[in-house]
């Protein structure tokens, strides 16, 4: 059924594609060229000069060796252009362009604590981040190295209301929890291909960051553009791909008996633009000797390998192609907790559990524009994803049981843009199927069933500017959700008739400028007023369907309101931000059990509600250029709420107002970096309060987890030309502590590797 389907609108779709490439041709423009220079007029290379028509990027040049760009064809009209460099930041720059003439610019940067960077995650069209209005944060390739980021959920931790929590050492299950949201609350996209499995569930312990050339992360729900799965928030990974030629390799060892090396190269030749990684790790992983095992821990060794590369052909702005392909393998042993064990129920070690998983995805895009104004982008993706498990058996004693679990997804977009001074619009649709199959989701004869979802989505985005001052994102997205029919099995459900949902999600977002005060000197500069409003809807997993007796589970839901400031001091070489947040999840799936008689039918429902509020601040300080100090600190207050049915009650083992599991009240991440071009040195924080977990052996009692703070210190000797030699030490205070109750963290860890680059 997906791949009919899937197949026929890949068709029709092309055949789209293949007019609109055809029939497009190159409006009447005229051109815009210059140079870009630092704050002591020397030239700044590779640094991106964007041509701004209201909060869209509608055209782009990358600066050279002595800084010039261009010449770029933009048509007649007036524009606002920036300029994205590391740490240095472009007043607001209006420039207008005549019918058969040449702007020939000037460029000066100052520098700032918080440079421009290109953000396509909030809109799904390239916007300045310093022009959205939802709350952004976006870690670029300058910070992964600089704080050697091998992995995305380490990059992860410096992001203010983004909770990360690791069962363990490297490779351990990490969830993301968005906002005191639930940890499947989170889409995780890689250059727009969906990461998640069937239901939203993600585990970013195996992202690696070889490639990645920025990491975007929304707050907030965005399900009135990406439909069913962000509705906590997104987390958007690109990789490099373009440029000038550029190319990078490292080799690293380590405590632990951890080794690893990766590189990427990427650039542009002509018309062609390409790209690729390649990542490796392995670990032995924590082997210390621990009083609960009369021994060492054994059975936590840890290794992945992830390969990307990426094509694409552009013989103007206005019309590009381009085909990704991504593969991976991961396995890690499972020894279970061996840590803290509040309630005496420790059974000992786990020496047979371990889980190998597989991925790979492929996934095709185009852009076609029409007089500078018009933008047709086509997107298919394909994804698998897949994990097998051997355990020790259940039944019989000494034997090993092996399960497997598959996800299986296809989706195919189409989305118009139209781009006018003083409003943007955008308007499309998109087509999902997906299956999931595990071993355990059988039928009537105990043969394994998969479980089949379709979801189909028309949108509508405007982007409304006025002026420089104030920019707005209002949208509606209207999802039909689509389950197929599933036969019955015995002891776990009924048979199900096909069922369909529709939901309709709306989003606002504002942000306005009360300041813009952009003088290069200016004390106090820009005020930035952020206020945002929408809703999202994450549907059921493959096991919540398959072992239940509710043939009507619906999305679980969540309704978000957040307010923030951001506020330029120093000219601008500090920048402190603060928002407010308010989340209510609703129709939230829980078992009802027999301590919940009464309050469904059905062995699970819809019935449960939560709530999640909060602050975030955030300020990132640059008192010299070689001199970065950044820190984000959240203030959480969640609380279960009463179900619909008994509002004085909350499904086992909660309370009503108690709080949520691993959402600490308070959590935070401070790093100071130096960098000059010999070399550079960090420290980085981050910790969390106390927080309330389960039990770690069977999760029936809720305990306090205390909280920690941890260290890593490092950096880097540039030894001759492209060639590096760096080192860190990570939780240098050899602090023992659990991100997860049960699961000891790793203890003090050296690392020292040689990295060699080229281009930038």
């Amino acid at each position: 059924m997906i791949a009919h389907a899937a197949g026929r609108l890949g068709r029709i779709l092309s055949a789209f594609a293949l007019s609109l490439f055809i029939s497009t041709t190159v409006a009447s423009a005229d051109t815009l060229q210059g140079r870009v220079l630092d704050p002591a007029d020397r030239p700044v290379a590779a640094a991106q000069v964007l041509v701004l028509r209201g909060q869209t990027v509608i055209a782009r040049a990358l600066t050279t060796a002595d800084g010039r760009f261009g010449p770029l064809a933009v048509a007649a009209g007036t524009y606002d252009v920036a300029v994205v460099a590391a740490g240095l930041r472009l007043p607001a720059t209006h420039v207008t362009i005549t019918r058969d003439g040449t702007l020939d610019l000037t460029l000066k940067l100052s520098l700032a604590a918080i440079g421009e960077s290109v953000v396509v995650s909030a809109s799904r069209v390239d916007t300045p981040s310093s022009r959205v209005p939802d709350s952004v944060t976006v870690v670029d390739r300058q910070a992964l190295e600089q704080q050697q980021l091998g992995g995305v959920a380490d990059a992860l931790r410096l992001v203010p209301g983004f909770g990360v929590t690791a069962s363990g050492g490297t490779g351990a299950i990490t969830s993301l929890f968005p906002r005191g949201g639930e940890s499947d609350y989170t889409l995780v996209l890689v250059d727009g291909i969906e990461q998640n499995a069937f239901g939203g569930g993600f585990d970013a312990a195996h992202l690696a960051t070889a490639d990645v050339q920025r990491i975007e992360v929304v707050r907030g729900p965005q399900s009135a553009l990406y439909g069913g799965g962000a509705i906590g928030g997104i987390v958007h990974v690109i990789t490099a791909h373009g440029g000038g030629i550029r190319g990078r390799a490292q080799m690293e060892a380590g405590a632990y008996g951890t080794r690893a090396s990766s590189g990427s190269i990427a650039g542009t030749r002509h018309a062609v633009t390409f790209g690729a990684g390649l990542d490796w790790l392995s670990t032995d992983g924590d082997r210390r000797t621990r009083a609960s095992l009369g021994g060492p821990v054994a059975n936590n060794e840890y290794s992945r390998t992830s390969g990307s590369g990426s094509i694409g052909w552009s013989d103007r702005a206005s019309r590009r192609v381009r085909l990704d392909v991504k593969a991976g393998k991961n396995e890690r042993g499972f020894p279970g907790p061996f840590g803290s064990d509040p309630a005496g129920f420790y059974g000992g070690l786990d020496r047979i559990s371990k889980g190998t998983n597989k991925t790979a995805a492929v996934g095709g895009s185009a852009v076609f524009g029409q007089g500078g104004s018009v933008f047709h982008h086509v997107q298919m993706n394909w994804a698998r994803a897949t994990s097998d498990f051997r355990s020790p058996s259940f039944f019989t004693p000494g034997a090993v049981d092996r399960s497997s679990d598959a996800t299986r997804r296809i989706i195919a977009r189409y989305q118009l843009d139209v781009e006018t001074r003083r409003v943007g619009l955008s308007a499309g649709a998109e087509w999902l199927g997906e299956q999931a199959e595990n071993t355990f989701v059988t039928g009537l004869t105990f043969q394994p069933v998969p479980v089949k979802r379709t979801a189909t989505g028309v949108f509508v985005e405007a982007r409304p500017a006025l002026g420089d001052r104030v920019f707005a994102n209002v949208g509606l997205r209207l999802e039909r959700l689509d389950r197929a029919a599933l036969e019955e099995s015995p002891g776990s459900r009924p048979a199900f008739h096909s069922q369909v949902v529709w939901s309709a999600n709306p989003k606002v977002a504002v942000a306005w400028f009360a300041r813009r005060n952009d003088a290069p000197r200016a004390a106090l500069g820009w005020t930035k007023l952020r206020f945002g409003a929408g809703t999202g809807i994450k549907s059921p997993t493959a096991f919540e369907i398959a072992f239940t007796d509710n043939p009507g589970l619906k999305p679980e839901r969540s309704r978000s309101f957040d307010a923030g400031i951001e506020q330029a001091f120093a000219a601008s070489r500090l920048v402190a931000d603060a928002t407010w947040f308010h989340n209510r999840y609703d129709d939230l799936i829980v078992s009802v059990g027999t301590g919940l008689a009464g309050a469904s039918r059905y062995r699970t429902d819809n019935i449960a509600n939560a709530r999640a509020r909060g602050v975030e601040i955030g300020a990132t300080w640059r008192p010299a250029s070689s001199l970065s100090i950044r820190g984000g600190w959240t203030r959480l207050d969640t609380a279960v709420l009463g179900l619909d049915t008994l509002p004085a009650a909350a499904p086992r083992p909660y309370t009503v107002g108690q709080r949520l599991i691993r959402r600490p009240r308070a959590a935070g991440a401070l790093d100071v970096t130096w960098a000059e071009r010999r070399g550079t040195a960090f420290v980085s924080l981050n910790g969390r309060g106390t927080m309330l977990d389960l039990e770690p052996n069977f999760g029936s009692s809720v305990f306090n987890a205390p909280g920690y703070v941890a260290t890593t210190i490092g950096g880097s000797v540039q030894l001759h030309g492209a060639v590096a030699l760096y080192g860190r030490i990570e939780n240098a205070f050899d602090r023992s502590y659990e991100e997860t109750l049960g699961f000891p963290a790793r203890g003090r860890s050296a690392s020292v590797g040689i990295r060699v680059t080229h281009g930038h």
